[in-house]
């Protein structure tokens, strides 16, 4: 009896340092992450510009998104065009850093602390940069481009050109955060792996695709979750500090056009019901990334 009353004391003491440790960040996340999305949900109903009181719509914000909003082709077209044009990008080329620091190629060591500047560079800091690189009169990409006779581009004000400058913007910002997860799955593959394959007369390129890519699948599934998500609902300062969605909306993707709606024209219930679109949208992708993962993903 005395064992088990013991066992029940220690039991409650546990129960008791768990509420102590994590009761601050339950009561935080109610209050700034759960009210907050609860109430959004409620706004998404309505039609409240926070002047005139509320007034009920129903689905009508929902409506107006597919039926009614003329920008909704070129804000989904622009979305679409920007996350699947980085993503591959994304992936691939820190993959491919991440391979040569593994090896130990010369100047891994310099590499090493370059590739982390964009990891600690603020986004708004690091677009603004890059808005002065893109510059059309002084900037640094038209200075070299020019160089070599080629005209001046208005990289970020011409149409055809503002998705893909952005595009890359994402993947520089993106690829640090990458290189670091792959390079620990790469550490974790056996040596012995590498070795066997060396005897059977493997080169380089089936050894990285008979040995390394089966095994760092895991990791890449991990980060195509996080970086889609990402491009998805994190590129806002960017949007926002380099374009604001110019040329004629050329740049307008979902998220900025959500904190606009929002925080420029105060269509609070448009705005809240197109977050519940991008919330919906976001989980989708992410539940067929997870559905075809079956087929490709070696655990």
């Amino acid at each position: 009896m005395r064992t088990a009353a013991s066992k029940s004391a220690l039991h409650r003491r546990d129960w008791l340092w768990a509420l102590l440790f994590l009761g601050p960040n339950v009561v935080l996340f109610l209050c700034f992450t759960f009210a907050p999305m609860l109430f959004g949900l409620g706004v998404s109903f309505f039609s409240w510009n926070m002047i005139e009181p509320p007034r009920f719509v129903a689905l009508g914000n929902y409506l107006q998104f597919f039926t009614g909003d003329p920008l909704t082709g070129k804000v989904v077209g622009n979305s679409a065009y920007f996350v699947l044009g980085a993503l591959p990008a994304s992936i691939l080329i820190p993959l491919g850093l991440a391979v040569l620091l593994d090896k130990g190629v010369k100047g891994t060591g310099l590499f090493r602390s370059i590739y982390f500047l964009p990891l600690v560079a603020s986004a708004v800091a690091a677009s603004t940069i890059f808005k002065w690189v893109y510059a059309k009169d002084f900037g640094v990409l038209n200075q070299v481009t020019g160089i070599f006779g080629i005209p001046r581009q208005d990289w970020l004000f011409d149409e055809r050109l503002v998705i893909p400058s952005l595009i890359v913007v994402a993947v520089w910002q993106r690829i640090p955060l990458n290189i670091i997860l792959y390079l620990a799955a790469l550490q974790g593959v056996p040596r012995q792996l590498y070795e066997a394959a060396r005897i059977d007369g493997a080169g380089a390129w089936s050894q990285f695709r008979h040995v390394t890519w089966p095994m760092v699948t895991p990791t890449t599934f991990f980060v195509l979750v996080i970086t889609s998500i990402n491009l998805m609902i994190g590129s806002f300062d960017m949007i926002n500090v380099m374009t604001q969605g110019n040329p004629l909306n050329a740049s307008n993707i979902l998220v900025f056009n959500i904190w606009r709606t929002a925080f420029v024209y105060f269509q609070m219930g448009y705005a809240s019901a197109m977050a519940y679109i991008l919330f919906l949208v976001v989980l989708a992708f992410t539940a067929v990334q997870f559905v075809l993962q079956r087929r490709w993903v070696h655990y």
